[in-house]
């Protein structure tokens, strides 16, 4: 996978595809524009990690990171990456699963895959 271009991240379809995933799993918000769910969370990179663990959603404009999971046995910040943000990564919603991918300077190329459980 290439690294995505600063310009090519189209954080519309971002949204998109993160309201999407939301309302086919059927996550309900709380008041704060915000979800959270057990999930099995799938890393690639040249680290792998694959855990279950709780993730979160923040549809608030005013989050860095909207994307977050918690850290959790491989799933850890000194490993890979626990936070993603609109900005820097792509976002779609295929197959009932969240999927992200990008690219950084301290993993290369990376995808996530995330399945409501």
């Amino acid at each position: 996978m290439e690294r995505p271009e600063p310009n090519s991240v189209d954080e519309d379809a971002n949204w998109e595809a993160l309201a999407n995933f939301v309302e086919h799993s059927g996550i309900n918000k709380d008041r704060g524009e915000r979800c959270r769910f057990e999930a099995d969370v799938s890393f690639r990179s040249d680290r792998n990690a694959d855990e279950r663990t709780r993730v979160h959603i923040s549809f608030r404009d005013d989050e860095v990171s909207p994307v977050r999971f918690t850290e959790k046995g491989d799933l850890n910040p000194v490993n890979v990456h626990t936070e993603f943000r609109l900005t820097s990564s792509i976002f779609t919603f295929e197959d009932g699963e969240l999927h992200i991918a990008g690219s950084s300077p301290k993993l290369g190329d990376y995808k996530v895959r995330i399945t409501p459980v």
